[in-house]
């Protein structure tokens, strides 16, 4: 927007510069013009009127001689002619009225008209100032007196004006501009600030807030306005992850008085009564359940009230420290766990939380791809670490991959497989507190892919530890 807002008005300034400046170069043109017009008719008709004698005694020594020191004075060659077009008398020998530009002012002349003046002087055009006035005696027309006047030195004076001028322009075109930029900056400085701000809220940065005391009035009051909206969603997220992890600690009580209940209830029971047992089998399996979601809504409402900064990880040692720990785990259910990490692999990531990311894609590979192979490896790519957890399991089909990561969504064809629904919701969520990223794809023939990007610059700037925001390149 700060683009083309620039070159809108910096398009009007130089159109309004433009149309100052042309006018005052062509009024600069015409008073030299008009200046070198006016000495040489003067100069002219007096030789006109010098020479209606001279063609009535036909002695044209003393005008000849004249004419001779004009020319010599001011480089400007005179021509006396009858009516015929006959040269009469000139300021030079051999000169003639055979010359570019003099005829239309010769017929004008001998027709009894005044001189004209010739065109309007401009640097670039070097024709010469050809004025012709009429010799007249009792309103009979006798001849014609003609000066060819150089126009080097009027034309250099026309060209000193114009630089001058342009210079001017110039100079009040870039303070104009200059002036435009700060403006605009100024209007937009505060819309800009709005635009990141909003992009920061609603990736989930909402301490973010604006600045209400710089701009316009009208958008001043916008940043307040968006302050105090900002305010209100804080309070409502603040409250809600209060509320999930409150009641969810408040659950966990009742649910352990429970299972310890239910395991005492096995004591009651006779050899005899099988089904019983497998009721409070089954009831056990439902507390226990029932704890799992529970800790999983408190590791999602933690991973979502990060406030700490990313610091650089190793993140090659802490993928061996949770391969080693889910080996055994892998071990027992005869699924292939392999590791391809290089050394000193290190991105930017939040203290002590990496290994809780790569807790999700290795559990949930472990669930839904037993039996099979699962490879987990990394690699720098560019500015990125990635992260990848492959397993050659059944996989997701192309509306499964869609909502694939989603809290609490889980397969139709896995809903006998225990799990909560949360263990990729929470790996995305930590991978994206820090500036990362998670895709989730389908394997050729089959198989899953859970793929994590890690930042190995830094914070986006601007941060603080908390998920980026992307601004349109360019808007503002």
């Amino acid at each position: 927007m700060r683009r083309r807002l620039l070159i809108i008005v910096i398009g009007l300034i130089t159109g309004l510069m433009i149309a100052f400046g042309l006018p005052l170069a062509l009024i600069s043109a015409e008073e030299e013009s008009q200046e070198l017009f006016i000495s040489r008719a003067n100069d002219t008709a007096r030789f006109a009127d010098k020479a209606e004698s001279t063609l009535s005694t036909g002695r044209t020594q003393r005008l000849t001689a004249d004419m001779a020191r004009y020319d010599e004075l001011y480089a400007t060659p005179i021509l006396i002619l009858n009516t015929d077009g006959l040269v009469i008398s000139s300021s030079r020998e051999g000169l003639t009225a055979v010359i570019p530009g003099v005829e239309t002012p010769l017929l004008r002349a001998l027709a009894g008209q005044p001189a004209r003046r010739p065109h309007v002087l401009w640097p670039w055009d070097d024709r010469p100032y050809v004025i012709a006035e009429p010799i007249v005696r009792d309103s009979r027309v006798l001849g014609a007196a003609v000066t060819i006047s150089p126009t080097t030195k009027s034309r250099s004076r026309v060209a000193d004006r114009l630089i001058v001028l342009g210079l001017g322009v110039a100079a009040l075109l870039v303070i104009a501009l200059v002036a435009a930029v700060l403006v605009v900056r100024w209007v937009l400085s505060p819309v800009h600030n709005l635009n990141r701000a909003a992009h920061a809220v609603g990736c989930g940065r909402t301490a973010v807030r604006v600045a209400d005391r710089t701009g316009p009035p009208e958008l001043r009051q916008l940043a307040a306005s968006f302050n105090a909206m900002a305010n209100n969603v804080t309070a409502a997220a603040r409250n809600q992850r209060a509320f999930v992890a409150q009641a969810t600690h408040q659950l966990r009580t009742p649910l352990t008085a429970l299972r310890i209940r239910l395991e005492n209830a096995d004591s009651y029971l006779s050899d005899g009564d099988p089904d019983g047992r497998t009721e409070l089998q089954s009831a056990l399996e439902e507390v226990d359940r029932l704890n799992e979601v529970i800790e999983s809504l408190l590791q999602l409402a933690r991973a979502e009230a990060i406030q700490t900064m990313p610091l650089p990880v190793d993140v090659s040692a802490v993928i061996r420290s949770r391969v080693q720990a889910w080996q055994a785990a892998y071990a027992r259910s005869g699924t292939g766990l392999s590791i391809d990490v290089p050394d000193e692999l290190t991105a930017i990531y939040l203290p002590g939380l990496l290994g809780h990311a790569l807790d999700g894609p290795l559990d949930n590979a472990l669930k839904f791809a037993r039996g099979c192979s699962v490879a987990i490896s990394a690699q720098r790519c560019e500015d990125f670490v990635e992260i990848r957890v492959c397993d050659s399991g059944p996989g997701l089909t192309a509306d499964e991959l869609a909502r694939a990561g989603e809290r609490f969504w889980r397969s139709p064809r896995h809903q006998n497989v225990p799990g909560t629904g949360l263990g990729l919701a929470i790996t995305r969520t930590l991978v994206e507190e820090c500036g990362g990223s998670m895709e989730l794809s389908a394997r050729e023939p089959r198989g899953f892919e859970v793929l994590i990007r890690l930042s190995v610059s830094g914070a986006p700037s601007g941060t603080n530890g908390l998920r980026p925001h992307a601004v349109p390149a360019d808007r503002f």
